[in-house]
């Protein structure tokens, strides 16, 4: 039986692609993976320094480990749409486009104040030991590497006074840098801007792009269902019922725009590093 097409979540960290993911699951025939496992991906390459991998680098060894892997843990049918979402894909669009060569897409952008002022707390937050210990009691010897480097991370993140990690979120190139040098809006603010552009730029190089990328607003998603009728509608996702359902049932109204709660010396920064990109993706400064 040939696999139905995965469906793959690209968005910055923050940028409510879990709300999406496990609303899209939710209908029959969907089966997602519950948490991020940038492990799987980096599956052979640990030692990388960042989240931006090269698709040339594959073999067959990886994409099918990386394929089986996803679907195990997703626990997937033969007939089920694979769901996933791993916010450092945003880095690495075509990486996973070589792994996945039939997936479909959808972007989920948000506005990247609101994305910062969300990751600040991040990587402030003490760490939940309950879900690290879920995740790492599933990471393969395979990945033993991964496991090294994440210690580390912690180990670094206490030295330095953060209680989440030294780095947290998709690491693109320089963000160990940066968060050594710089002030956490400004890491921020960057790792948003690095997620937001690669994925733009690359996603609209996929071959097939205007048939296989979808983009939404979480703006537009959390308004009302009209959106994700529209999102289920062109992916073609067989329970939409069940799907809408599910967005009824655990849709919240969020805060308007909590990064004005930030301070002003903050909210300089956000609008210093992201201005032009958010102009252009036309958010109000």
């Amino acid at each position: 039986m040939i696999e139905p097409r995965p469906v793959i979540l690209i968005g910055a960290a923050r940028s409510g692609t879990k709300f999406l993911r496990d609303v899209l699951a939710a209908g029959a025939g969907g089966a997602a993976v519950p948490y991020d496992v940038n492990y799987v991906w980096r599956y052979g390459a640990e030692g990388t320094e960042h989240d931006v991998l090269d698709p040339a680098s594959l073999t067959d060894k990886r994409k099918n480990f990386i394929r089986r892997t996803l679907r195990s843990l997703a626990k997937a049918g033969p007939g089920d749409v694979l769901i996933e979402k791993t916010v450092a894909s945003t880095l690495r669009v075509a990486f996973v486009d070589a792994v996945f060569p039939d997936a479909r897409y959808v972007h989920l952008v948000r506005d990247g104040r609101d994305v910062a002022e969300s990751a600040m707390r991040q990587w402030r937050k003490p760490p939940d030991w309950r879900s690290l210990f879920i995740k790492v009691r599933q990471i393969p010897l395979a990945n033993a590497s991964y496991i090294a480097w994440f210690g580390g991370n912690f180990i670094r993140g206490i030295i330095s006074g953060r209680k989440g990690g030294h780095v947290w979120g998709p690491r693109f190139p320089g963000i160990d840098q940066l968060a050594e040098d710089a002030p956490l809006a400004e890491v921020c603010a960057q790792q948003w801007l690095e997620s937001v552009t690669r994925a733009r730029r690359d996603l609209a190089r996929l071959p097939g792009a205007d048939s296989r990328v979808f983009t939404i607003r979480y703006e537009d998603l959390i308004a009302g269902p009209s959106a994700l009728e529209e999102l289920v509608g062109a992916l073609g996702l067989p329970d939409s019922s069940g799907i809408l359902a599910c967005y009824r049932r655990n849709i919240s109204p969020s805060p308007a725009k909590p990064w004005l709660d930030l301070p002003q010396d903050e909210i300089s920064t956000l609008h210093r590093v992201m201005g032009p990109v958010l102009s252009e993706l036309e958010y109000e400064i």
